[in-house]
């Protein structure tokens, strides 16, 4: 019985040859039969119908998938491909909550009413708890700022190497930070700054949140650690691997992604290795999906030039992959709103943002986002242009 679980879990984590491609086909033939249906009133509904609509449905899936389930299993969840109506401008948010967006000529806050204000001549920028708050980077400077103030500085300290991957911790008492490739801690107040490892990866680290200042950290043969900042002491030490380019807690702290040029690696709170995926060469980007251990990652193909969103269960058996969106080109920012039913994509070629209803199938586009951030007269290719990255507060999305 033990051997038979562990093949049919293997099986499960096995994704058929072209099997998102297949998804994306049959998606518009599913949408536009229901579409198309004839209404029934509830007086006049009959078992043979409803029989016969399932067993055609299972007949499509089962032609145009290798493993058929996997189409029923993403029907409810999947949104149309087709290129959404775009407003010229960033009027609005679909949900509360603001914007840290981090863009190549600085970080902007961006208000619930779509009001954008830049933040000052800093590279890089993250939330502090409940947004009070916001630590910034620049070159070899360090420094607090409060959003309510206009940008005011609080306080900054100056290092001997290049300052970046600052984060505050969930409880705001502590900021972790990368100097050059030493990893320091100082307190939210600017006291107490300290050495906590010598050298480590270039990722920036992750506090775990739900627990007594953990950071999980990667090392430079790509071990996930995860260390008590205030002992200092080692909690748990994975194995060696592909150096990730980020790390994101579920807001639970109980599951770790660990994301990297080619690979995605799913840990328990304890680091132990629930299952992992290999990624094709191109964007990519995870998020989880708000009080769950769902998350959407970023897929990109290589033979269609195309970027797929594609929802995963950060469980030990992850389950089917389900299909969500796809888009041509690259696919470069993932934030939740803080209600949970948002999600905001950055398109890069088309430069725009896309909200997806994550409870419906609905899509909301918004172009000319380089532009709004501070691109001004673009030179170059449009991704050196576009924002770098986003988080909705609050809690922050990664």
């Amino acid at each position: 019985m033990s051997s038979d679980r562990e093949i049919r879990s293997a099986l499960q984590r096995i994704q058929a040859p072209d099997e998102l491609e297949a998804q994306r086909r049959a998606w518009p033939l599913v949408h536009g039969a229901f579409e198309a249906r004839e209404p029934v009133t509830p007086g006049r509904r009959s078992l043979r119908p409803l029989l016969a609509a399932a067993v055609g449905i299972a007949i499509l899936a089962a032609a145009v998938t290798p493993p058929g389930r996997a189409l029923v299993g993403s029907v409810h969840d999947a949104f149309t491909d087709e290129k959404p109506k775009a407003k010229a401008a960033l009027t609005s948010l679909p949900a509360p909550g603001p914007l840290l967006v981090n863009s190549r000529q600085g970080p902007w806050l961006v208000q619930t009413d779509g009001a954008r204000r830049a933040l000052g001549p800093w590279w890089e920028a993250s939330w502090s708890p409940q947004a009070k708050y916001i630590v910034v980077t620049r070159g070899h400077e360090l420094a607090a700022i409060d959003p309510a103030a206009k940008g005011a500085v609080r306080w900054a300290r100056s290092r001997s190497h290049a300052v970046r991957g600052a984060r505050w911790s969930p409880d705001g008492f502590r900021i972790s930070y990368l100097d050059g490739r030493e990893l320091r801690v100082v307190a939210g107040d600017n006291t107490g700054d300290g050495s906590l490892r010598r050298l480590v990866g270039a990722t920036p680290p992750a506090w775990r949140p739900e627990a007594e200042h953990e950071l999980a950290f990667s090392t430079v043969d790509g071990r996930i650690e995860l260390v008590g900042t205030d002992s200092a002491k080692t909690v748990w030490r994975t194995g060696p691997g592909e150096v990730p380019t980020s790390l994101v807690w579920s807001e639970d702290g109980k599951r770790l992604l660990v994301l990297a040029e080619r690979s995605l690696r799913v840990l328990d709170s304890n680091g132990r290795k629930l299952w992992n995926l290999g990624l094709p060469i191109g964007p990519s980007g995870v998020a989880f999906v708000r009080h769950s251990h769902r998350f959407v990652a970023i897929r990109y193909s290589t033979r269609t030039g195309r970027s797929d969103l594609v929802l995963y269960q950060a469980e030990s058996v992850p389950g089917e992959a389900r299909f969500l969106y796809s888009a041509p080109g690259d696919f470069g920012t993932l934030a939740v709103s803080p209600n949970g039913r948002w999600l905001l994509v950055g398109w890069i070629n088309a430069d725009q943002w896309l909200f997806l209803r994550l409870t419906a199938a609905k899509v909301r586009a918004v172009s000319n986002i380089a532009e709004q951030f501070g691109a001004g007269e673009r030179v170059g290719p449009l991704s050196e242009a576009f924002p770098a990255s986003v988080s909705w507060c609050c809690p922050a999305s990664p």
